[in-house]
């Protein structure tokens, strides 16, 4: 069999070169063929699976967050190929999830012994995403985060407290489970992974495998509010929150005031007037 290599170089500032040659290696040793395509620019990761020749159906790809999401979102048939995902990003949020490692040579093992399980992903109106989509405080510590020259998951962190400080909810209406709620959130995620910005654990008891998405919505709050919601979130604790509202289901809406601007996997989409979220079930990953 040939597997198909998506590589981006710029993940963790250049440090995936490591994880490349360690795959390379395991592939060489195992008699496997392989071809490389080396990303060169944001995007092209999903133009590198779109591009992909129909009989593709073994994939390795090494990066992080964001080039697992753009391979996902340019495969034509994500049931059709089996993906072995190499983490060397900034927070690897997903591969957390999954159980994947994050030695090259202990994420390839399952390749070489064929052991394929199958994972969830949550489809927003033809958008695919691995790990959690939402709107509000986070999308805009992912703004602030784009606009600082702070490096590594601290990054995240410093931006999530100024934008405790800052960020003011706006109202949303939310449909699950033939329930519809309108509430002023200061954020709504749904979320098929259970953390994101690195570790931050936003749905603790979530599962990449068991078929069902989880939402959770926080409420607009006050600022001592706030810092005790920040605390929560730190400890994995906020579920237990008042102010959150939390939810298990196949399939939930998320209606904005007005249109805005949503994260995917930590990837930003403009001009958003619903997050429309479905489960899907069996996507291949060696793990």
């Amino acid at each position: 069999m040939k597997h198909h290599i998506i590589y981006n170089p710029t993940a963790k500032n250049g440090g995936s070169r490591f994880a490349l040659d360690k795959v390379c290696a395991r592939l060489r040793e195992a008699g496997r063929e392989y071809e490389l395509y080396e990303t060169l620019y944001r995007g092209h990761a999903r133009a590198i699976a779109e591009s992909l020749p129909d009989d593709a159906e073994e994939l390795v790809v090494i990066g992080g967050d964001g080039t697992f999401h753009e391979v996902l979102n340019g495969l034509k048939d994500p049931q059709k190929v089996r993906m072995v995902l190499i983490p060397a990003g900034t927070g690897n949020d997903f591969c957390t999830a999954a159980g994947i490692s994050f030695d090259p040579d202990t994420a390839m093992a399952p390749v070489l012994r064929d052991d394929v399980k199958p994972v969830d992903y949550i489809d927003f109106s033809g958008r695919r995403c691995l790990n959690v989509g939402g709107m509000g405080m986070d999308v805009a510590v992912l703004e602030r985060c784009a606009r600082g020259n702070i490096k590594g998951k601290i990054k995240y962190l410093w931006s999530l407290i100024v934008s405790l400080f800052t960020f003011r909810g706006y109202d949303v209406r939310l449909s699950v489970n033939g329930t519809v709620y309108n509430e002023k959130a200061l954020f709504a995620a749904v979320c098929n992974g259970d953390r994101i910005g690195g570790g931050i654990r936003i749905c603790p008891n979530a599962s990449v495998e068991d078929g069902k998405l989880e939402v959770v919505l926080v409420r607009q709050m006050s600022f001592l509010g706030m810092l005790r919601t920040f605390m929560a979130l730190m400890r994995g604790k906020i579920l237990s929150s008042k102010d959150t509202l939390h939810f298990y289901c196949d399939e939930a809406e998320i209606f904005p005031d007005r249109a805005r601007t949503v994260q995917l996997d930590g990837e930003l989409y403009t001009d958003c007037r619903v997050l429309d979220a479905k489960i899907v079930h069996g996507l291949q990953i060696y793990r």
